[in-house]
Formats: structure tokens, sequence, C-alpha cells
């Protein structure tokens, strides 16, 4: 059994945990983003470890009260699970960020607990959430964002999603300039719930279309032997093999995968490219490229959209796509 040490840091404990820095984060700040076994979890390990950053040490409240605007209160949706979800939560606290900063009033609601209740949206001026929302259908001109997701829940509703088109662009260019004569692009079932999703299919094709031979690598939550499958992926042809990971957590999959197969060196330089910015991916050495989605300004745009919207609830709901850019390191010029 592995003992885990005093960490240096809150990133140290975050890789200790096997989870984000933003999930410590948010675990050390309380934050109804995480389930509370997760929190618990989390806080217990702190406390054992004795780590307490000057970070989370309360702040004596300013005697200067923002006025509030009028415009709230706006309800946050929040997942039922309490998975780790490295663009929710680099998008959640961010978005209540913002709006503190423009003082609208906000209270986070779990999708539970609308379902049972969903008279609750008469309590709240607008709302915002990521992904689609499971049995939750809001009414007619109910002013909203959604970040992320594919199946629009009102007319009142806008949405800011990546740019997929340009994300594969970017990998495409990118694994075709590191001389790769196969690929792969890798993702995790339950994380893709439309039957043909465009960042998938679209690297596929344009691949292919270059005489690359791609294929696709999904894979389940709990599966024991990923390892085995890629290595005999590897094995079955050209080693001049890209890999493309779908997210942040599908890279930390692939990262593992290699790492145990003592290949993470022979790859990670230059073939191996990741859809997200994560702190957990700049633990494996060499980290792998990494594809910006830039968060934080999804969740300032989200917020900017709402306002507009909570004004102008009548107009028909827009998408605005977010450019993503490419992050390298030195040895990856």
């Amino acid at each position: 059994m592995t003992t885990l040490r005093k960490p240096r840091n809150l990133t140290d404990l975050a890789r200790q945990m096997n989870v984000t820095a933003a999930t410590v984060s948010l675990a050390l700040r309380n934050s109804p983003l995480l389930s509370a076994e997760v929190r618990e979890k989390i806080q217990r390990t702190a406390a054992e470890l004795e780590f307490s950053p000057r970070a989370y040490t309360r702040r004596t409240k300013s005697n200067r009260v923002k006025e509030k605007t009028g415009l709230g209160p706006v309800m946050l949706l929040l997942d039922d699970h309490g998975e780790e979800d490295p663009v929710r939560d680099g998008i959640m606290p961010v978005v209540s960020q913002n709006l503190s900063r423009y003082g609208i009033e906000h209270q986070y609601i779990n999708q539970s607990r609308l379902r049972e209740t969903p008279e609750l949206l008469k309590e709240f001026k607008g709302i915002v959430f990521c992904n689609d929302l499971k049995g939750i259908l809001l009414p007619e001109n109910y002013p909203g964002v959604q970040v992320f997701g594919w199946e629009a829940r009102g007319s009142a509703l806008d949405r800011i999603t990546t740019n997929d088109d340009e994300i594969v662009s970017l990998a495409v260019e990118y694994l075709c300039r590191a001389g790769v004569k196969r690929a792969v692009i890798i993702w995790q079932r339950n994380m893709v719930q439309i039957p043909r999703h465009p960042r998938i299919a679209c690297f596929l094709e344009r691949m292919n279309e270059l005489g690359i031979q791609a294929a696709p690598m999904p894979f389940d939550r709990e599966e024991p032997d990923f390892s085995g499958r890629m290595k005999e992926l590897i094995s079955s042809g050209d080693e001049r093999i890209g890999f493309f990971g779908f997210n942040a957590l599908c890279g930390v999959k692939l990262c593992c995968a290699l790492e145990s197969l003592g290949l993470l060196r022979k790859y990670s330089p230059h073939s191996v490219l990741v859809c997200d910015k994560s702190l957990l991916l700049n633990g494996f050495f060499p980290r792998p490229a990494m594809i910006d989605l830039n968060l934080p300004a999804m969740a300032e745009r989200a917020v900017n959209l709402l306002i507009g919207r909570l004004g102008k609830p009548e107009y028909p709901g827009i998408l605005m796509l977010q450019s993503p850019r490419l992050l390298l390191s030195q040895e990856q010029l």
C-alpha cells in the first residue's frame, strides 16, 4: 500500500490523490460542485497530511458591499454525480466569480433537486449549466446559457462551446508535422453522448484522407486492461503512431498507459496531443502537447451572454464558438 507523503503544495497533493488541482481547490473550499464523498475524502487526506495552504485561510470581508444589480438570482445547475470533470471545474467556479463581480446573486442547485422540484425555476431569473440537461425541460423564453452540450432546451437558451473544426485542424497539423504513419483517438465512452461527435469523426476522416491510417479507441471508465489494448495496438503496425486524447481525463489515461509500457518518453514529446489543458498533464515527463480550450474565457463569455439574455429573453438563442490554441513546450517546438 502506497503511503502518501506531506505535500509541498496544492498541485503536489492533487498528484498524490490522482485528481486535478482544481478538484483539490474546490474540496478545500467546501464547494458544492463536488459530491460530499469527494469533498470529505480530500479534506480528510489533507488533514491527515497536515496540509493547510495559506490560500484557504478565511479572509475578512470588506466593509464595502457591492451593490446588487437586480439581474439575479441566477441558478448554477450542477451534475448529480461527483466524478471529476476538469472542464466543468474550470467553468462553473469562474462563472460564479464573474457573477459576483457584476453583483448578480446566484445559487448552486443539483439537477436531481430541480427534477424533483421543477417549480424552483420560478425563484430564479436565469440559469447557467454545463453539458446537456437530463430529464429537465426549460420553459419557453426562460433565459439561460449552456456551456458545451448538444441538446438545446429552450428557445431563449444561448450556447457556447469549442470550435471542434479548429481543434481537429490543430490536431491533424501537429501529428502530420510529427511524421506519424498511423493515428488513434482515445475517448471515454460515457463522455460522448451523440452517435457522431465531430471531434472524433472529423479527426478520423481527415487523417484517412491524408493517407494516414486512423482508428478510434474508446474505453470504459473502469476498464482493467487498457494498457494491454494499447500495447496490442502499437505492436500491430508501423511504430510511428500518433495519439490524440479527447480531453484531459482521456489524456491522463493515455499517458498512464504509455508510461506503464515504458513508451511515454518515446512518444510524448512529439506524437501525443491532448484536447484540453490540465495540471494533471503537467505531471508527466515529457508532458504531452495540449490544445487549450481557454475555459476561463468561455466562462466569462457565458456570463456576458446571460446578462444580455436576461434583458432580452424573447430574442432567438445564439451559438458562440470558442477558438482553441495549441500549447507547446520548448522541446515540442
